[in-house]
């Protein structure tokens, strides 16, 4: 009975069983907690964790949703790999499919016309691409001449002109949009053509990047559908353009993000076969750096993907990947400290990493004075004056942080942390709902954004910052484009919309990727999962930011055609990622 029982635990079959439904249970509390803790967060304020409703509801949900979602993951997964392998789509349209697709078939007419449909090599693709992207965004830009010139970047032009640097933004950012901008304008005495430039830059890169990106995708098993579909999220969903034309340290950070997860998702693919290409380990090395250098969080995304890239590497090659990520961490802390040598920037650090702290110290203060000692409100006016505390919202830590006193936090930090420590024990409850309520936007799908609801052009959402700020002047040549991006930024109604909402949704598409994680996982693809997770140390990171915003996890969008690739490839199977795995054997033999 012993050996029947032990025989069956070694079984396989039963293991992947076994891990679809701890996967599934995973991802039903995920999501369960999520939708209602998220609507106790939007209709009230807060989660009352005392209350038996508030454990019991997403309990049963998960309960629910749990044996739904095994069900999918086993149905998903069932296939065998000669089925997957069986179904591969042909370089080339069938003769039924361009008969029976009207589509297709003028496509594939256009291409021959064009006389790129001959070409062979993946540089011409990626150049056709790059240009077709290019064009696609160029409607947008014209609409919003020079380009959506905000997020701070008015700050960081101010610190190249005026020659005072802060380190609350990445100095290599500003180095690079201040000084293009100043240079520009000294040459031609605009601002906005500085301005026009930099967009101008970012869009042919962005546009290259995203191009190769498609072209990897195709390498490693992404078929024409899934192809066709993801140019047209690049090209043409609102979320893309809109960051691709503006000058904010996101994009050149998002941009590192999914070239690393690309790289990544690569190297397990190739295994040891990825090493020997120079182009690629450079790559890498630069994507890991990119990251690390253009966002404040981005080196902590730095830091949590050295293991699963030394994990991901094949065991004779993971003395390359502790090497590179050496190189990568040298010169990041080689380039930071000529640049403060170099720049001597105020330091600011303090401020954006106590930021949470800060919003729950204020949120205590505002709804339980009651609490604090004489002794305590004397060290809390210190580093955050009274008047201070009284503009506290409780969505984003903007009004309150930026007001902080952060030479008098440098000159004792240890008393202000035993303030914060002794003030938390005696209000836990409230430090807890300080902090969902400037997250909850990234996990709960139904959140409007509207944490500057009142300030400046925002009126009902602050959704993206749809503006050129000073000094730059907007001159739009297609008013009507203009409006319309203007109202899925500004207003809520899009954003109120059943499913189109969805759409544009971080939490929505929060759900997405961890449910695809999950599902990798459940199906043994646990390498592949471990290629996407930089997506999710940033959505770690900016759980501790100031407030949810779109911009802080861009990399759910770009990254998108990347998960469904992965996702696809567990019953799809293409013949280039059977001769890249046979490639890679061969290497590791």
């Amino acid at each position: 009975m012993l050996r029947k029982k032990c025989s069956k635990i070694k079984n396989p079959a039963f293991r992947i069983k076994k891990r679809i439904w701890i996967c599934a249970a995973a991802g039903a509390f995920f999501i369960s907690f999520c939708a209602q803790w998220g609507s106790q967060l939007d209709s009230s304020g807060n989660v009352d964790v005392r209350a038996l409703s508030t454990w019991l509801l997403p309990l049963v949900s998960a309960c629910v949703l749990t044996p739904v979602l095994a069900i999918l993951f086993s149905c998903a997964g069932s296939r065998k790999r000669e089925e997957r392998a069986a179904c591969r789509e042909n370089e080339k349209f069938a003769d039924h499919q361009k008969k029976g697709n009207f589509c297709a078939f003028w496509t594939e007419k256009f291409l021959r016309l064009t006389g790129w449909w001959n070409m062979q090599g993946s540089l011409q693709r990626i150049l056709l691409r790059t240009a077709a992207l290019f064009i696609c965004w160029l409607p947008v830009f014209l609409a919003v001449y020079p380009g959506f010139f905000a997020y701070d970047a008015t700050d960081e032009l101010d610190e190249v002109l005026n020659g005072e640097y802060v380190t609350r933004h990445p100095l290599l950012h500003v180095l690079m949009l201040g000084k293009t901008v100043a240079a520009i304008q000294e040459l031609t005495g605009s601002f906005n053509a500085g301005i026009a430039v930099y967009v101008l830059a970012q869009m042919a890169v962005m546009g290259l990047l995203c191009s190769w990106v498609l072209e990897e995708l195709k390498k490693i098993g992404a078929g024409r559908i899934l192809g066709i579909v993801s140019f047209l999220l690049f090209g043409f969903f609102p979320v893309i353009p809109m960051y691709v034309l503006c000058t904010s340290k996101d994009m050149p950070y998002t941009a590192g993000l999914l070239a690393l997860i690309v790289l990544l998702l690569k190297m397990c693919r190739e295994k040891g076969a990825f090493w020997k290409k120079k182009t690629q380990v450079i790559g890498l090395g630069t994507a890991l750096f990119v990251t690390a250098a253009f966002r404040s969080n981005g080196f902590g995304v730095f830091l949590l993907t050295i293991p699963a890239l030394v994990w991901l590497a094949e065991k004779k090659m993971r003395k390359r990947a502790l090497a590179l990520t050496a190189v990568v961490f040298t010169a990041y802390f080689g380039v930071q400290a000529g640049l403060n040598a170099a720049l001597q920037p105020e330091s600011t650090n303090a401020m954006e990493g106590f930021t949470v702290p800060i919003q729950q110290l204020a949120r205590t203060w505002n709804y339980s004075p009651e609490i604090f000692s004489q002794e305590d409100r004397e060290a809390l006016f210190e580093i955050l004056p009274e008047e201070l505390l009284g503009q506290y919202k409780p969505k984003i830590s903007d009004p309150v942080k930026n007001g902080f006193q952060t030479y008098e936090f440098q000159k004792n930090p240890e008393r202000y942390i035993q303030l914060w420590l002794k003030i938390g024990l005696k209000s836990p409850l409230s430090y807890m709902n300080a902090w969902m309520m400037t997250s909850y936007g990234f996990w709960y799908p139904s959140t409007v954004i509207e944490v500057y609801n009142g300030i400046l052009e925002y009126k009902t959402s602050s959704y993206f910052s749809c503006q050129t700020e000073f000094p730059g002047e907007r001159h739009s040549y297609f008013p009507w484009l203009e409006r319309q991006y203007e109202k899925i930024s500004w207003e809520k109604e899009i954003h109120e919309t059943p499913v189109i909402s969805w759409l544009f949704s971080p939490g929505a598409l929060c759900w997405v990727w961890m449910l695809g994680g999950l599902f990798l996982i459940a199906v043994d693809k646990r390498k592949e999962a471990a290629a996407l997770l930089p997506v999710y140390f940033n959505f770690l990171t900016v759980l501790i930011g100031p407030t949810y915003l779109v911009r802080y996890v861009l990399i759910f969008w770009f990254g998108l055609p990347v998960l469904l690739s992965s996702l696809s490839a567990v019953w799809y199977t293409s013949k280039k990622t059977q001769e890249n795995e046979t490639v890679g054997k061969s290497a590791q033999k």
